[in-house]
């Protein structure tokens, strides 16, 4: 993880002067979004430094930009920028632009988007039923364990349900 600088910048993330790179990877909006969510949940609050992939000059590689209070490396603004994000609904950036400016932005779920914590959640979710070797157990977070015991217990609940029904069913002739 790289220690975040740089200043946040009002512009949104769609003028002429953003790398290819970066609005290749915003419009990924999935993988940007779960990235940063489980960025987030690992080490807290950072950026997703955006860069230009060396074997792909349209693609982008990721990295996380840990934000430390104590540093003292970041302007106040963007310093704001990084504690008011909510990590839910918000992802920071940086990246550098073609006027070879480093800018800091958050970026918003759109109204009725897949919002980092959900993107997050269904991505899991995929993971544990098709690919469980490569969910580790131990790192998920408590709130997602506790919505997955909710959900066995529904489904346990259901089952009951559907025996119950099952029974009726036969000695009702």
């Amino acid at each position: 993880m790289n220690e975040l600088i740089g200043n946040p910048d009002d512009n949104p993330a769609d003028g002429a002067d953003i790398p290819a790179c970066v609005h290749n990877a915003i419009g990924n909006w999935d993988e940007l979004a779960f990235t940063a969510f489980d960025w987030y949940e690992k080490h807290g609050r950072l950026a997703v430094g955006i860069e230009a992939d060396e074997n792909d000059l349209m693609g982008a590689t990721l990295c996380g930009i840990l934000y430390e209070q104590k540093g003292g490396t970041l302007p106040p603004d963007a310093a704001r920028l990084i504690d008011s994000y909510d990590p839910d609904w918000e992802i920071v950036i940086q990246f550098v632009d073609m006027a070879e400016r480093l800018r800091t932005q958050r970026l918003r779920t759109s109204p009725g988007g897949r919002h980092p914590r959900r993107v997050w959640f269904f991505e899991m979710m995929r993971r544990l039923q098709e690919e469980p070797e490569t969910v580790d157990l131990i790192m998920l977070p408590a709130w997602f364990v506790e919505s997955l015991e909710k959900l066995e217990a529904m489904a346990k609940a259901r089952e009951a349900e559907n025996r119950n029904e099952g029974k009726q069913g036969c000695c009702d002739e």
